[in-house]
Parts: C-alpha cells; structure tokens; sequence
C-alpha cells in the first residue's frame, strides 16, 4: 500500500477481494463509499465503491488528465489523494456506443 491508501501488491488486492466488484451496468447519479483504489495499466486509477442504497459492489476507472490528476472527466478531485471509506456522490453516463462511463464526483 502506498502513502495514500492505494493497494499496490498482489497480496493486498486478494486480500481486499476485488473480484467482487464489477462494471456498472447503469448510468445516473448515486451515493457511493470508496472502499479501495488500485493502479491500472495505462495511467488509469480503478475506484472500487460500494452503493450505500442497494450494496452493490462497482469498480469504475478515472484517468490522468490536465494537472497530473486522476478525476472523473467533469470533476477536479484527485482520487489518487482521497481517503477510503469516504462517502461520494458520483454520476455516470452512457456513451453512443452505450458503456457506461464515470463524469462526477462530489463528497457526501
């Protein structure tokens, strides 16, 4: 694990059991808790949340964007700096091709 809460080895992301957490498969706004962050392959970020209404579990990617950031594309939160177990409002779209993509944050 990193300084900031980001799992970083094999060990920690079995232990964390992130196969549990799966695509969304709708868009609209909810009210999410961050329960762990990992590094992706391509200057991506996975966020793994839990839906504080229904328990579902979501994994949803932000990327690297203008001033070094890993944000939602509409939303100037770093989610490399956040904490974890923290509560977010979160809003996600459909694109034309109908994948669901992560646009906003907010905290709770």
């Amino acid at each position: 694990m990193n300084p900031n809460g980001i799992l970083t080895t094999y060990e920690e992301r079995m232990k964390a059991n992130l196969q549990q957490y799966q695509r969304p498969e709708k868009a609209g706004t909810f009210r999410l808790r961050l329960d762990h962050r990992t590094w992706g392959k391509h200057m991506c970020l996975f966020c793994y949340f839990t839906d504080l209404d229904t328990g579902e579990k979501i994994r949803l990617a932000c990327w690297r964007g203008a001033g070094e950031r890993y944000a939602p594309r509409k939303c100037t939160i770093d989610f490399a700096k956040v904490r974890d177990r923290t509560g977010w409002r979160c809003t996600l779209t459909a694109n034309a091709y109908g994948d669901i993509n992560w646009t906003d944050a907010e905290p709770l």
